[in-house]
């Protein structure tokens, strides 16, 4: 049977000649990626195809492997050889597409998933917040940002991440949330950020980001093996700083404590059913008619509105039998109550 070659070959007309400078290009497009795993996909222009079909149509031929997953296949194992990574094409850290005819690759990273706490001092929102005037288009004031300028820990830890990742696409999702003037104390409250085709993968357990009034700092920093598919439930522990409208019985006073002590109180959520959530316990000090009051919730129960009584009964309003208004909150320990749903590995 004679061996056909080169440009003599009805179907590739050469192309799989160019398997080695492809493989090298390949690298060098990859090398700048940090990756354990890959795979490699080609697209071949239509007449290849048609060629193919043709003749294995006239010859009756069987079998799955095509010229796109032959050349596929030569081409990762060059890469293997090249940069002693390791072909995944179940879940490849990185996914190469080549077209030969053209020498063009598009290189796809698989997101990293990470997991930390952060605290912050007052002055700093958890999330960046549009601007005024052009309500997150982009516009002068903004510079075209769409956000405005002050500080906060997205926009801070957007600023890090991107030097760690090289990534500037991310999406964020934190256990709870607390205002701008909140502390959050350590351990810190938790978040996962997903990091979209990032170029480096490996991430500190700690790191700061200073701005010019304090910093935010992330701990326990850790990847996670894929996507969350639920977060888990948590807890936190807070102290309140609250203003009452009239003067507070001593008898009310005494009452506070054992009021709250494993106390379940009903949440009317807007637009939602009503839930059920957890009050540890919860202490009061009174001055005059400041209050300082410290808690432990459920997560997902408001520390506004617990205070004020919108929405969730029993209230501290409703316990104290006067109007308690919330002058500011900090957030003094955060605890995961259960543990996170990995997402099912899917083929990509």
């Amino acid at each position: 049977m004679d061996v056909v070659e080169g440009s003599d070959c009805f179907v590739c007309q050469g192309l799989m000649n160019k398997v080695p400078l492809i493989a090298e290009a390949a690298v060098r497009k990859i090398k700048r990626y940090q990756f354990g795993t890959f795979t490699v996909g080609v697209s071949v222009q239509g007449g290849i195809q048609e060629r193919e079909d043709e003749l294995r149509s006239d010859l009756k031929l069987m079998g799955n492997e095509t010229i796109k997953t032959q050349m596929a296949r030569l081409v990762a194992t060059q890469i293997c050889s090249k940069l002693h990574k390791r072909i995944d094409r179940l879940r490849p850290d990185l996914t190469l597409l080549a077209s030969p005819e053209t020498a063009e690759f598009s290189v796809s990273s698989k997101s990293v998933y990470f997991y930390g706490r952060y605290t912050k001092p007052r002055g700093a929102s958890q999330k960046r917040e549009s601007c005024l005037r052009c309500g997150g288009d982009g516009c002068s004031r903004c510079r075209m940002s769409g956000f405005e300028g002050k500080p906060s820990v997205e926009g801070l830890l957007r600023k890090r991440l991107f030097d760690f990742s090289g990534s500037d696409r991310m999406t964020f999702t934190w256990l709870g949330s607390e205002d701008r003037e909140s502390k959050v104390l350590p351990p810190g409250r938790p978040f996962v950020v997903e990091v979209k085709n990032p170029i480096m993968r490996i991430f500190p357990k700690k790191f700061a980001a200073r701005y010019r009034g304090g910093q935010v700092a992330v701990s326990a920093g850790r990847v996670l093996p894929a996507k969350p598919g639920r977060l888990p439930t948590f807890k936190f522990r807070t102290e309140i700083l609250a203003t009452a409208v009239s003067k507070v019985s001593v008898e009310a006073l005494k009452g506070f404590r054992s009021a709250f002590k494993m106390r379940e109180v009903r949440f009317d959520r807007p637009y939602d059913r009503p839930v059920f959530k957890t009050v540890y316990r919860a202490e009061a000090r009174i001055t005059g008619r400041s209050l300082l009051v410290s808690a432990e919730l459920d997560g997902g129960l408001p520390v506004k509105r617990f205070v004020s009584g919108e929405l969730v009964s029993p209230s501290v309003s409703e316990v104290l039998k006067t109007e308690v208004k919330c002058r500011r909150f900090d957030i003094c320990g955060v605890t995961e109550t259960g543990k996170f749903e990995i997402g099912e590995i899917s083929r990509v």
